[in-house]
């Protein structure tokens, strides 16, 4: 056939209005925001938090709002997924992950659109892979015509615009317009089988291709029912905004037809879907592989540790335990399971690491890549003393008290440190030089009595402290390389309450004790579930996350209900207004 010219059919099929999200440019956002947040990673603690009512959630009202009224670029695993449900093609969407090398569930930024390659805006290279993710679409529905489109071996021109209308109208998660209609159907008959001299197949070839360009597919708005007014997401937006957060592919029939049925209004509708969907294979591989990345456990992949028994069937061992780990606290249990589980799934090589004597333990049965779920011995507790994650944090020849520290306090309290400034370089070393020798416990007591050390490091060394009778890769010790006795009994810093704590078992117990757990994620699944927070985020002391405490504190705790007190607040079904710009 011709070579059919897909960009004017795209742009006879959006109109100039809806072309023009496209073409200015390479925004991945429209920003229509009067907002003063400059956002930030979930890892951070920049954000856009209301002064007004800070940890009183019945004080905060409208505070909640956070992010502003704008347009959402799908991320390229979100695409990627999209065209593989759009098309009922699960192969499709592996094939696009492999042949565009985009990550998968667990190697994604947190947020999704945090990542340098993914970004908050289209450049030529993002374009370039969007468009070979829709071209191979439209190949994809070519060579599978008669069973993607039903319209069989010797297709209608009535069957093939029926299919992509249905195509288009699943795919812009929404109900077409009228002018959309019409538009489609014209350049249908007009541009493609007139101008282009297509076949039925070939024209429903380029019809997918232009729909899976489109900025109908390719992004997703959060104007509500007018973007000049603060208030709530559309039903149709509500869908999309609810859909990619908990499953990161398009909404299933249920969610659209509750859309339609204006059943997205209450926070109850709206948890009563969360209820239904995170049931869901497609929910919980979504929010698992969410959290393997928020974890950082694919850093295991490039850590340097200059110790024999880190072999690379250990170090895939040790992620294979972070993934059963994950699948046994998020599913089960309470939410502060991940800090307080006293179960390990574990194979030989990790048996040994964490020192269980008998493996497997009587009675007992291996799966078939040899791990059995055990009981931890009784140094061990949750996440803090789990060797993967200790050993991301490790030098390459010993343990590091400052990169355990910041981790603890990073990711699970949500309290950024700031490097150090260039102007103490100088003082930073010539301490280091001067104390060699000295134990790790030494160092950290010049380091939070030496000004201006002390004003961080007194907030977050006492976590690597009680975590240090853990070597390079989690083993238990009692005596560091020098042979000197390690002394875990720490002060605790006032987030978590204060007080002192007599090693990591005690450190996990205040730090779940304290709710600063629960509150530093359900701040971090408000930004997860914002996508992009370049134009709002919420930081650990705002009224966004205030209330996401109050409402879990008062369910069950357990993990499904924190990803519900998200999707049930101010903060994720509303926007604020915009002034175009």
């Amino acid at each position: 056939m011709h070579q059919v010219q897909s960009w004017r059919w795209l742009k006879g099929l959006l109109g100039a209005a809806s072309l023009s999200l496209q073409l200015m440019g390479c925004t991945g956002y429209v920003v229509m925001s009067n907002s003063e947040g400059t956002g930030g990673r979930s890892g951070s603690s920049g954000g856009t938090g209301s002064t007004i009512g800070k940890g009183d959630p019945a004080a905060c009202s409208n505070a909640e709002l956070i992010a502003s009224k704008r347009v959402v670029r799908l991320s390229f695993n979100q695409l990627a997924n999209s065209i593989g449900t759009l098309i009922n093609a699960p192969s499709l969407t592996e094939k696009l992950g492999t042949d565009n090398e985009i990550l998968d569930r667990e190697h994604r930024a947190f947020p999704p659109l945090q990542s340098p390659r993914e970004g908050n805006s289209v450049t030529d290279a993002t374009w370039k892979t969007m468009d070979t993710m829709a071209a191979a679409a439209g190949q994809y529905v070519f060579d599978n015509f008669a069973t993607v489109t039903t319209c069989g071996a010797a297709p209608t021109d009535a069957c093939a615009q029926q299919y992509l209308s249905k195509l288009a109208e699943k795919a812009y998660r929404r109900a077409l317009t009228q002018t959309e209609q019409t538009r489609l159907a014209t350049y249908y008959t007009t541009a493609l089988k007139g101008d282009a001299g297509a076949s039925v197949k070939e024209a429903v070839q380029y019809g997918v291709y232009a729909i899976m360009q489109s900025p109908q597919f390719v992004y997703r708005t959060e104007f509500g029912a007018d973007w000049r007014q603060d208030g709530a997401l559309t039903p149709s937006e509500m869908a999309s905004q609810l859909s990619y957060f908990l499953t990161d592919d398009v909404p299933d029939q249920p969610l659209l037809d509750a859309a339609a049925q204006g059943q997205l209004a209450t926070a109850a509708d709206i948890g009563a879907q969360v209820d239904r969907i995170l049931v869901t294979d497609a929910a919980r591989k979504n929010l698992h592989g969410a959290m393997m990345s928020y974890f950082a456990y694919p850093q295991l992949e490039s850590v340097k540790i200059d110790d024999t028994a880190f072999t690379d069937g250990v170090r895939r061992s040790m992620y294979h335990e972070a993934e059963f780990f994950l699948q046994n606290t998020l599913w089960t249990g309470k939410l502060t399971d991940i800090l307080l589980s006293k179960k390990a799934t574990v194979n030989a090589s990790l048996a040994k690491i964490y020192g269980i004597t008998q493996f497997p333990p009587a009675g007992t049965s291996l799966d078939a890549d040899g791990f059995a779920t055990v009981d931890l011995p009784s140094t061990r507790i949750g996440l803090l003393t789990q060797a993967a994650f200790l050993t991301t944090r490790s030098r390459p020849d010993k343990t590091s008290v400052v990169g355990r520290g910041l981790l603890i306090k990073n990711a699970i309290l949500c309290s950024e440190t700031p490097p150090p400034p260039e102007s103490i370089a100088d003082a930073i070393s010539a301490i280091s030089n001067a104390n060699a020798n000295a134990s790790e416990r030494e160092l950290s007591n010049i380091r939070v009595t030496t000004t201006p050390c002390k004003t961080c490091h007194s907030t977050f060394d006492a976590y690597g402290l009680a975590v240090d009778t853990f070597d390079v890769i989690g083993r238990a010790r009692a005596v560091d390389s020098m042979g000197r006795p390690i002394d875990t009994h720490v002060t605790l810093p006032d987030a978590v309450g204060g007080g002192t704590a007599a090693d990591a078992l005690e450190v996990s117990e205040k730090i779940a004790a304290s709710g600063g757990f629960a509150k530093c994620m359900g701040r971090n699944l408000i930004n997860y579930a914002l996508a992009d927070v370049s134009a709002g985020a919420a930081d650990i002391g705002s009224c966004a996350s205030s209330r996401v405490a109050a409402t879990f504190a008062n369910s069950d705790q357990t993990f499904s209900s924190l990803v519900k007190s998200v999707a049930t607040s101010l903060a994720f079904a509303n926007r604020l207004k915009g002034a175009a710009q």
